[in-house]
């Protein structure tokens, strides 16, 4: 969530664009804030329900199923190809042009942490169950900074690590804490010291291993997006290879996973895949071979990374050839930290407001959803013609500007 800089004696020489891709005016990837937009669509239909259509409709409970859980996934990973972007593109940021990259990135993730702890004590006081994925957001931004000069085939495999890695990490670290072993002594000492677990019960353990969005599980995805970012994005060759490989890896990862449960047997030990989605228990290692929607394992991360790729690609086209069908949408893109902190309000609004004291409030609260996707795409359309960079976002990105100048 991006960039520019104030100042009417002497300007910071712009940050030079990955030549190769297609952008528009601001040196955005339409594409890719069109594909952060479908994230965001995913998330409104998450929680407020699909626009338009009744709970229990066919379509609507089908987006719904494909939505929980990958939106997620395809923020991670768009958020990578962001990072990527603003490191270079396909030449990273080197010498003192990396490591003022690599400070800006460290204070917008920092900036992202301090908002989504904000946001998240007013969920608490309200009663809601959302759970702050900006947050999160900050510490994988955190966590990609030793990656952000690698070219694209090393990120990959560091990628490929934190997939292979990471969620078995994930589980030992989460078994040993419910069996009572040294990670659950040492979750309550730190616990016990750390500010944010204190104040607004999201400290670094919970983002880290015991959250709805862990770093050890969600990584893999960020990082595959910064490989991914560092390619020739324009190239047809290029985008066909990674809708291939997508489909490819996602068919490996789903028909693995289903062939696991219902060819070789798991479902009359552990019962239906379908029954939990969410962290796993820890009480079969098998487990990690669900791909189901939050459960942070291999198979869910690499399935995930795969119809990422697939999206990818169709929104790179699609703001290629239809630019100004798309421009709303793509404007909604590129304020998903604005939307997002909305929509986190929208949420804690309905858990307080008295329902019976206006028919306004009971109007609003019956087509929330219609209302969050129709305000989301016109206001941002409006904001982004009339103003520019979103509010959120042009906030995080001045400050990291002012506290890293860079060169003059």
């Amino acid at each position: 969530m991006s960039h520019p800089h104030e100042g009417s004696e002497r300007r910071e020489p712009a940050e030079p664009r990955p030549s190769s891709t297609p952008t528009n005016g601001e040196g955005r990837l339409d594409g890719v804030d069109l594909a952060r937009w479908v994230a965001i669509a995913g998330m409104l239909a998450v929680h407020f329900g699909v626009p338009f259509l009744e709970p229990e409709h066919p379509v609507a409970r089908l987006v719904e199923q494909y939505a929980w859980g990958r939106s997620t996934l395809l923020f991670a990973f768009v958020a990578g190809i962001s990072l990527a972007l603003l490191s270079g593109g396909r030449e990273p940021h080197t010498g003192a042009m990396g490591r003022t990259t690599a400070g800006r990135v460290a204070v917008r993730g920092a900036v992202l942490m301090l908002i989504g702890w904000s946001l998240n004590a007013v969920i608490v006081a309200s009663g809601s169950h959302l759970t702050v994925i900006i947050t999160y957001y900050g510490l994988y931004f955190l966590m990609a900074l030793p990656f952000l000069r690698m070219a694209a085939d090393r990120v990959a495999i560091v990628a490929l690590a934190a997939l292979v890695i990471g969620p078995q990490l994930l589980f030992v670290l989460r078994r040993s804490s419910e069996n009572g072993g040294w990670m659950a002594h040492f979750t309550l000492t730190l616990n016990d010291v750390d500010p944010a677990q204190i104040l607004v019960d999201q400290g670094l353990l919970e983002l880290l291993v015991y959250g709805f969005y862990p770093a050890l599980g969600c990584l893999a995805a960020v990082l595959a997006g910064i490989a991914v970012g560092r390619l020739d994005l324009r190239s047809q060759i290029v985008r066909l290879r990674l809708a291939c490989a997508g489909m490819v890896i996602a068919f490996i990862a789903y028909r693995g996973s289903w062939h696991a449960w219902d060819t070789w047997g798991l479902v009359w030990e552990l019962g239906t895949r379908e029954e939990i989605s969410g962290p796993l228990p820890t009480d079969d290692a098998r487990r990690l071979l669900s791909s189901m929607s939050h459960t942070s394992t291999t198979p869910e991360v690499l399935g995930g990374i795969g119809v990422s790729m697939v999206l990818l690609v169709g929104c790179l086209y699609v703001a290629e050839r239809l630019p100004r069908l798309v421009t709303p949408f793509t404007a909604a893109g590129a304020l998903a930290l604005t939307i997002y902190v909305l929509h986190a309000l929208a949420l804690a609004w309905q858990e307080t407001v008295d329902l019976e004291s206006a028919r306004m409030a009971l109007w609003i609260n019956d087509h929330l959803s219609e209302l969050s996707f129709v305000f989301a795409v016109v206001g941002a359309f409006l904001w982004r013609s009339a103003v520019g960079r979103g509010p959120l976002e042009a906030g995080v990105s001045r400050i990291s500007r002012f506290l890293v100048p860079g060169r003059r």
